[in-house]
């Protein structure tokens, strides 16, 4: 398992700010997580979304790898999604809630434009954004996970049980070792078992609450409704730019022969299987969702990520990869350049990371090296 012994000296690690808060509108939700800064000066962001209840520290060595080179492309902000870690806490699990609570902290944190991915409920958080903000996604990319309806699922039924569990106990009537017990007991997937103890938190009162809001979570994992963590609704609509969806090959999460259809029909621009759709090989363990606990595993996807960066991320749609940036013209009339008296034109389709919203951050950079 990685620990934080294994962090990089060039990793610039910042842990945000402010505690959770219970809110009692959703505008007012802050996402908090942390924010690992890239290797080179005016990189792009990478904005990552972690798994429900998992704590943004586990992909902490992950991302700082020097091996995986993401921060060689990106300054990386892990987050935890509404409702969990040290991000604010609002009932509604609402997809376009979901969704605002990204651009808001784009523009606290003066991003114009960002790449977007998550693992898990946190990569359906991603791709949300991606859906209702698409003017402010370059590219997503999912980690085990395809916008369906998961709530039948084996995996998701047996995390539904946990929360259940979780959910039959006061932890501030318990001491930690009460509580460690009592999930010794009643949690038998270990990774899930570490995951809820790790989110025990010890109040000002000398009491153990958990980190994430078990009453909202037991509420909507409980009904079989549109805003579930594991549903995937109609309304949130297509994203259309680039997007890359990678998983374990035993995926528990993402079957390969059905549930990577919907990945072609929520993002049309996904080339299919072997090009934007990706199965990794590996054992079959009921483990593999946690993908950072396997050296060998979390370096391919790291490998997919890094060629989603450098390639694929922000080039135009009408491009094949970032290769043809400025060197292939697309005709605005293909085949039809037959009338003499009209003018044809050709461009150069291209992006450009550049901070168009906050420009200022440019001209304060200007006035400093003047």
């Amino acid at each position: 398992m990685y620990r934080f012994r294994q962090l990089w000296k060039f990793s610039t690690l910042q842990f945000h700010k402010g505690a959770s808060e219970y809110q009692n509108v959703s505008e007012n939700v802050v996402l908090r997580g942390v924010t690992i800064k890239g290797r080179y000066n005016d990189l792009p962001n990478l904005l990552f979304f972690t798994e429900a209840c998992d704590p943004v520290e586990n992909w902490i060595p992950f991302f700082s790898d020097p091996n995986n080179k993401i921060l060689d492309y990106r300054n990386v902000h892990i987050l935890s999604p509404r409702n969990f870690g040290t991000s604010d806490k609002h009932y509604s699990f609402d997809v376009q809630d979901l969704a605002n609570d990204v651009v808001r902290y784009m523009y606290y944190n003066k991003i114009t434009m960002a790449t977007l991915s998550g693992h898990g409920f946190g990569a359906k958080v991603a791709l949300a954004a991606g859906c209702y903000h698409p003017e402010r996604t370059t590219g997503v990319f999912c980690i085990d996970y395809s916008p369906m309806d998961q709530r039948y699922h084996e995996a998701f039924t047996e995390f539904r049980g946990y929360i259940a569990k979780l959910s039959q106990i006061n932890t501030k009537e318990l001491t930690k070792s009460q509580i460690e017990s009592y999930l010794k007991e009643n949690i038998d997937c270990p990774k899930w078992r570490l995951i809820f103890s790790d989110n025990l938190i010890k109040l000002s009162s000398g009491q153990w609450d958990w980190k994430f809001a078990l009453k909202f979570l037991h509420n909507n994992v409980s009904f079989n409704k549109a805003d579930s963590i594991a549903f995937w609704p109609v309304k949130a609509g297509l994203y259309t730019g680039r997007a890359h969806f990678a998983f374990p090959e035993f995926s528990r999460w993402v079957h390969l022969g059905t549930n990577t259809l919907p990945m072609l029909k929520v993002c049309p621009q996904v080339r299919g299987f072997g090009h934007d759709v990706h199965s990794v090989q590996g054992d079959n363990n009921t483990l593999n969702h946690w993908i950072y606990e396997f050296n060998n595993q979390s370096f391919v996807f790291a490998s997919r990520f890094t060629k989603f960066l450098s390639m694929y991320d922000g080039v135009h749609l009408l491009l094949k990869d970032r290769t043809e940036v400025g060197k292939e013209f697309v005709p605005s009339i293909i085949y039809s350049k037959k009338d003499p008296n009209h003018i044809y034109s050709d461009y150069s389709p291209a992006h450009y990371y550049h901070n168009w919203r906050f420009n200022n951050v440019y001209k304060n950079l200007d006035t400093q090296n003047k």
